[in-house]
């Protein structure tokens, strides 16, 4: 019985004992640390000192970590709270349980020899049988100590793991960046994470690399190369559960072609017109890979009868040139375009529609008058003015010919020596024109025409009075206002004719109206 008391006392002797704690160390409640912050009895770098030493006596949640961060707390404290927790944490952590006694004898065994014993280092555990049994001689068996437990992993921040640099990063299109993506990752207590696996991805273009470790700094660097398309780029880094993005900008490169649009279509080579109506294109200049970029010192030229500039040199909008083009007549023409060093040009064909002409027509006009030749009749006249209002039926024939009738009224005003007469006319025509460009908003006429006219008048007791025919000619211009109306501009020379006294006036009527086709 000596011995196995013996044995116990020296088992019990050598077990380790849980280690006491020192004096003054002990957990700093939430209020006590807000305290020594608010108060700043301690530096900050002794208060982490303290945290570290003596750890706290509760377990920081986002609202308690903003408020010592209130109270003046920085990165060093933070992290020091959490430093002692995960180290508490590790302490709790159960131990492995012990192996299994051996099971007893079924029959009673003769006592083993006794074993030497082992070295004081090494203690050896005791093995009581229950009384009445007979004691086997205990094995001799290793305390093994159970590993202490993994710390456990960082907790990445939300708000600190960001891009740091690198943002809003401009490059032209298909180029690398100068400039490197700095992806930074930090846990809740701002430390670095190292090791932390990050993957990468662009909308356009490509990154390197796409998939890393954080490195000792807690930093990812990555290369952009930009795409062939102008326009914001988004790079995205996945860090466990959080997505980071960032933008950078691809920019057009240098001009390379000039390029001629009517409304969203290309046009490309040559262009037909086939209405008289304008027409807008824009000139844009694009790079290698199609992206439009600004047009500098933008000129524009034509030539041909066919087509006009209505806008020469063009105009700049929007970073495109518009030029404004006016369809004249059929034919060909061609347009030469000048900016940001370039140079194009485009085969321009006038094909007019066919005007369906309407064969008849009615007409007014209306005419000033005046004469170069003095009456015969009237001695001592100084000179003729007045007005005369027509109107007429027209017939088109082919050609631009056509045939006009009609009857014309108007009022003279006879300067003599001795006073003023008062003269009225009336007269029945007929007339044949001539359009030299039948077809053409604007065209000329070429007249021939003749007449039969009444002049009368009986002021101051003289009466005036010839009835005869009279012959015209002249040239004038139609204007095409639609298909339909036509605006008219004559100027004639009328020669009067007296039976009994031949050649008696010659009047000039300048004469403007319209006709509508019927």
């Amino acid at each position: 019985m000596t011995s196995l008391r013996t044995l116990i006392l020296l088992s019990l002797a050598v077990l380790p004992t849980p280690p006491a704690r020192a004096q003054g160390t002990k957990p700093l409640r939430k209020a006590e640390l807000v305290r020594l912050l608010a108060t700043r009895a301690l530096s900050k770098p002794d208060i982490a000192v303290l945290v570290r030493r003596s750890c706290v006596t509760f377990q920081p949640t986002a609202h308690d970590r903003a408020e010592l961060r209130a109270a003046g707390a920085d990165d060093a404290v933070l992290t020091a709270i959490d430093q002692c927790l995960r180290a508490r944490l590790a302490r709790a952590a159960p131990p492995s349980p012990p192996p299994p006694p051996p099971a007893p004898s079924a029959r009673p065994r003769a006592p083993a020899p006794a074993r030497p014993s082992a070295p004081p280092a090494a203690p050896l555990p005791v093995v009581v049988s229950p009384p009445g049994t007979p004691i086997d001689t205990p094995a001799v068996v290793a305390r093994a100590e159970p590993p202490p437990p993994p710390p456990p992993p960082p907790v990445i921040s939300e708000r600190l793991t960001q891009f740091a640099r690198g943002v809003e990063l401009h490059g032209r299109v298909g180029s690398t960046l100068g400039q490197v993506l700095v992806l930074e990752v930090r846990d809740t207590a701002g430390a670095p994470v190292a090791g932390q696996p990050v993957t990468i991805v662009t909308t356009s273009g490509k990154v390197t690399p796409s998939a890393a470790e954080s490195d000792a700094s807690g930093v990812v660097g990555v290369r952009v190369t930009l795409g062939e398309r102008a326009g914001p780029t988004v790079v995205t880094a996945r860090v466990g559960t959080l997505t980071r993005t960032t933008l950078v900008h691809a920019d057009p490169g240098p001009p390379e072609a000039l390029v001629v649009e009517r409304g969203d279509t290309p046009v490309a080579g040559s262009l037909t017109l086939r209405s008289r109506d304008t027409v807008v294109l824009r000139v844009v200049a694009r790079d290698r890979y199609g992206n439009r970029t600004t047009v500098d010192a933008f000129a524009a030229t034509s030539t041909g009868r066919a087509i006009a500039l209505r806008s020469p040199g063009g105009a700049a909008a929007d970073s495109a040139a518009v030029v404004v083009l006016e369809p004249r007549r059929n034919g060909a023409g061609e347009l030469t375009l000048a900016g940001s060093g370039l140079r194009a040009r485009l085969a321009v064909d006038v094909v007019l529609p066919v005007t369906s002409v309407r064969p008849w027509g009615i007409g007014a006009r209306t005419a000033w008058l005046g004469s170069n030749h003095p009456w015969i009749a009237l001695a001592g006249l100084t000179g003729i003015s007045g007005a005369d209002f027509n109107v007429y039926g027209r017939r088109t024939l082919a050609g631009g010919f056509s045939l006009a009738l009609g009857a014309a009224a108007g009022s003279l005003n006879a300067e003599r020596t001795t006073g003023t007469v008062s003269l009225r006319l009336l007269d029945a025509h007929g007339r044949a024109e001539l359009a030299l460009v039948p077809r053409a908003t604007v065209s000329p006429v070429l007249s021939l025409g003749a007449g039969a006219y009444r002049l009368e008048s009986g002021d101051n007791g003289q009466t005036v009075y010839h009835t005869n025919v009279f012959w015209s000619g002249g040239i004038g211009m139609d204007v095409e206002v639609t298909p339909s109306v036509i605006v008219e501009v004559r100027v004639e020379r009328q020669w009067m004719r007296d039976t009994n006294k031949g050649h008696v006036a010659t009047l000039w009527p300048v004469a403007a109206g319209a006709r509508v086709g019927l």
